[in-house]
């Protein structure tokens, strides 16, 4: 609509083209936000599967990166101080004067395993390989002891190159992966806590920190292109 045609409307007539493109950004509005969901809960039920916080989705207009973050905060820096020790804190969380708290991220992600529960002690990292159903030989896992570190990307591209066997498929290995990101969140719990009474430890450090989840998406398309 140009510039002319716009000055030659009455009120009545602008009045109804606004209403009429508001009712329908609207209803586009609520549209898209309604894929976005979709998407969204698609991206969650993969990062849940893969113990990932990032998942990218390609179509042929562009793409959708979901993301879901966590923010740790402190309820109780006394009671946490105490339950995980002067030393641990002191060397692992900073202080600023904001009265904010800037953690170490291995200790930041123990605490957020903590949280959400997602650790074992149940069984240890070497005794889960030699369960495996493709049972790695001695060789092999020293070296997969040394190389899994509990991020789902790496550690899969880990067991491939480890375990792959020349001209088969190569298997997912999807829930060895998830016990593998639980065991090590367990050695990372381990490593910062006192051994005795873990258990009422863990359980104090719950009730004294906040884990919050925010999921986010990204489009990412051709802006000049039109339609």
């Amino acid at each position: 609509m140009g510039e002319q045609t716009t000055k030659a409307m009455s009120n009545e007539q602008l009045i109804e083209a606004c209403v009429g493109l508001d009712r329908e950004q609207k209803k586009s509005r609520a549209l898209l936000n309604s894929y976005k969901a979709e998407l969204q809960a698609r991206g969650l039920a993969l990062m849940e599967d893969h113990n990932v916080r990032y998942v990218k989705f390609y179509g042929d207009e562009g793409s959708a990166a979901i993301t879901d973050s966590m923010s740790l905060d402190i309820l109780n820096p006394d009671k946490l101080k105490e339950l995980v020790g002067e030393g641990v804190y002191s060397m692992k969380v900073k202080e600023e004067t904001k009265t904010s708290y800037k953690f170490d991220s291995k200790f930041e992600k123990a605490l957020k395993a903590i949280f959400t529960g997602d650790y074992t002690f149940e069984t240890t990292l070497a005794e889960f390989l030699d369960e495996m159903s493709i049972k790695p030989d001695e060789k092999q896992k020293k070296l997969l002891l040394k190389k899994l570190k509990g991020e789902f990307e790496k550690d899969k591209e880990t067991l491939i190159s480890v375990l792959g066997q020349e001209g088969h498929e190569a298997p997912d290995f999807d829930v060895e992966l998830w016990y593998i990101y639980r065991i090590k969140n367990g050695e990372l719990i381990r490593a910062f806590l006192p051994e005795d009474m873990i258990d009422a430890t863990i359980e104090g450090i719950r009730k004294s920190i906040l884990v919050e989840t925010k999921t986010s998406i990204t489009l990412d398309y051709d802006t000049d292109k039109e339609e």
